[in-house]
């Protein structure tokens, strides 16, 4: 079959950049949510140019995150971009598609953790890749557990916090609405996964992880909420970019259609 006719009806092209445009931003919010789960189970070091934890009166030299930080800042922009122009509604949609997806895929990266491992690598034996790859992926289920429930908190928050605050400022200072509900939602998400996974439950159920107790959690929280908070402001213009993206792809006349029936008064 050759490529389909082009669409000459002003009114169908226009329907058919909207589609085009919710798939591409569910399959990039699905697809970076997945992919930060993924990458959650390495940790790694840094300091936030010049600042550390013990600025902040707090122990450590370095600030330790996962590398999931890498992906979940681009899940950020998507959820205020989707609320931008779909509306709550559809937000919620995707990110129980979200959680849908990691948890049918926890199924397939557990299974393929246990598989026979077979190396052909000079100088590395089976036992040895074996054992490096259920480190890379194979995160406890308390942690899995804990970040999509924590996940699932701050996206509501999120939506309503940027419905909010976009009635409060009457649709304009783009920043103010997307900021302030992510540094909300990103707060309530770094407590609720951190005290869930290393508190609440390891007290309730046996992981074979050690419990944190309450005050160490709150300073791990604490930490790693000032480099999420970091991320959330330094990406502000990307936020800006993705918007006029957006807003050249579909047009600005339909772009403000969009927004309008996503929001109305």
């Amino acid at each position: 079959m050759g490529a389909p006719p082009p669409v000459h009806d002003p009114a169908q092209a226009a329907a058919l950049r909207r589609q085009t445009l919710m798939v591409w931003l569910c399959a990039l919010f699905v697809g970076f949510f997945v992919t930060a789960e993924l990458l959650g189970a390495k940790l790694w070091r840094f300091t936030l140019f010049g600042l550390t934890p013990r600025h902040l009166g707090l122990d450590g030299s370095q600030f330790v995150a996962t590398a999931g930080i890498l992906a979940f800042p681009l899940t950020f922009i998507l959820t205020d971009i989707i609320n931008e122009y779909f509306g709550r509604r559809v937000v919620r949609l995707f990110t129980f598609s979200a959680i849908g997806v990691n948890l049918l895929l926890q199924v397939v990266v557990q299974a393929a953790i246990r598989v026979p491992t077979v190396s052909f690598t000079e100088g590395l034996d089976a036992g040895t890749l074996h054992q490096a790859y259920q480190l890379a992926l194979g995160q406890s289920w308390a942690i899995v557990v804990a970040s999509l429930i924590a996940f699932l908190i701050a996206q509501f928050l999120d939506v309503h916090a940027f419905s909010l605050l976009r009635r409060l400022s009457r649709g304009r200072w783009l920043w103010l609405r997307a900021q302030g509900s992510t540094v909300a939602s990103q707060l309530v998400d770094t407590f609720v996964v951190i005290f869930l996974a290393f508190v609440v439950i390891p007290s309730l159920v046996p992981t074979g992880q050690g419990v944190m107790r309450p005050w160490q959690a709150f300073e791990v929280s604490l930490t790693n909420y000032v480099y999420k908070f970091a991320i959330a402001v330094g990406i502000t213009p990307l936020l800006y970019a993705v918007h006029g993206l957006v807003d050249l792809y579909l047009g600005q006349e339909q772009a403000e259609e969009l927004v309008r029936e996503a929001h109305p008064s």
